[in-house]
C-alpha cells in the first residue's frame, strides 16, 4: 500500500509536520514557531491530524515534540468556551477521544520528547 500524499504535512496551525527520507515523522507543537498554547481550535484540528498520520504508511517512526523544548507548557482554557455547557463539553469530550483513538491507531512506534510532561499526559500513548 502506497503512503498518502504529503499534503497533509503544512496543515495544521500549531502542528509542524516534517518528515525526512527514511520516514521518520516529526510533529513538533507550536504556536507562531516558539512554545505552544494549546487551544481549542487545536483541540478541534489535531483531530485530523493524528487521523491522517495514523493513516500515513510512508510514516516509519512518529516524534511528538515542542517548540522551545516545551511539549504543550500552556492551555488558553478561555478558547474552549463554557464547558459548563453541555453542548460545549460533548465537544470537547468527543475531540479528546478521537484524540485518543487516533493517536492509538498509529501503528509505528512512536517517541514523546516530554520533559517534565504533566498537562499533556492524556495524549501521551501508554
Amino acid at each position: 500500500m502506497q503512503g498518502l500524499q504529503d499534503g497533509y504535512l503544512a496543515e495544521y496551525r500549531s502542528l509542524k509536520l516534517t518528515r525526512d527520507s527514511e520516514g521518520v515523522l516529526v510533529a513538533e507543537f507550536h504556536s507562531n514557531d516558539g512554545p505552544f498554547t494549546f487551544t481549542a481550535q487545536d483541540h478541534t484540528e489535531f483531530v485530523d491530524a493524528f487521523y491522517r498520520i495514523a493513516q500515513d504508511r510512508a510514516n516509519k517512526i512518529v516524534i511528538l515534540t515542542g517548540a522551545g523544548g516545551e511539549f504543550i507548557p500552556y492551555i488558553d482554557f478561555s478558547s474552549f468556551g463554557n464547558v459548563a455547557n453541555p453542548a460545549a463539553w460533548s465537544q470537547v469530550h468527543d475531540e479528546g477521544v478521537q484524540i485518543v483513538e487516533n493517536i492509538a491507531n498509529i501503528r509505528v512506534p512512536m517517541i514523546a520528547d516530554a520533559p517534565m510532561c504533566t498537562l499533556s499526559m492524556p495524549y501521551l500513548p501508554v
